[in-house]
């Protein structure tokens, strides 16, 4: 079969800009995850008969690859480890197993276990924004996908329209119930505001 130079710079920038996974890119191209692994690694050649199923994914991407719009700027999301104040000096490897040294200081040893609270919550949020952003990254893919005109080839434009259906069902299932995701989250935000509120007070009254 003819083959053209495997466009694997082309399929990741696809991925990338869809938020698609391998697997998905494989659904629509109608291939095995294998082979789309192996394409993106070099090992493969993409045939000449899916060429036209991919340039038309291509053509939706902004320029300079396509003629589609630019994806919108990411979310704002709070950022709940800008101002933390700094560790204590025996918290430089407070998340490495071992004993940490009793402090006399029952006001210092609350404000230090505060600060770590107030960490390891941080770093929690952190996760949890960034799995919102790559979630509403695909939603407003999908959105553009679905706004798109399908391909011209009935058989093709009804290929797509079951693709499409897949990638909602995938966004369902990664996303059984957002708003419980999202109130979790807010919830989060509470506690390290408080959290933080709690350090600044404490701060305070360890310099005092």
């Amino acid at each position: 079969m003819a083959t053209t130079p495997s466009p694997s710079g082309f399929t990741t920038a696809i991925r990338a800009y869809f938020g698609l996974s391998q697997r998905q890119l494989a659904r629509y191209l109608r291939v095995s995850y294998g082979f789309v692994t192996h394409l993106e690694a070099g090992r493969k050649e993409l045939p000449l008969a899916l060429v036209t199923r991919l340039l038309y994914l291509l053509q939706q991407l902004p320029p300079l690859l396509g003629q589609g719009v630019p994806a919108p700027a990411a979310p704002g999301f709070y950022d709940p480890l800008a101002p933390l104040p700094p560790p204590e000096p025996g918290l430089a490897g407070a998340e490495q197993p071992g004993p940490v040294p009793p402090d006399p200081d029952p006001l210092r040893r609350r404000l230090r276990d505060t600060r770590l609270r107030l960490l390891v919550q941080g770093q929690q949020l952190a996760l949890f924004q960034r799995r919102a952003a790559a979630l509403a990254h695909r939603h407003q893919a999908l959105a553009r996908l679905q706004a798109a005109a399908p391909p011209p080839d009935p058989t093709e434009a009804a290929h797509y329209a079951h693709w499409l259906a897949g990638l909602a069902a995938d966004l369902t299932c990664d996303e059984p119930n957002p708003a419980a995701t999202a109130a979790a989250r807010l919830l989060l935000v509470a506690r390290i505001a408080g959290l933080r509120a709690e350090v600044a007070t404490l701060t305070a009254a360890a310099s005092a």
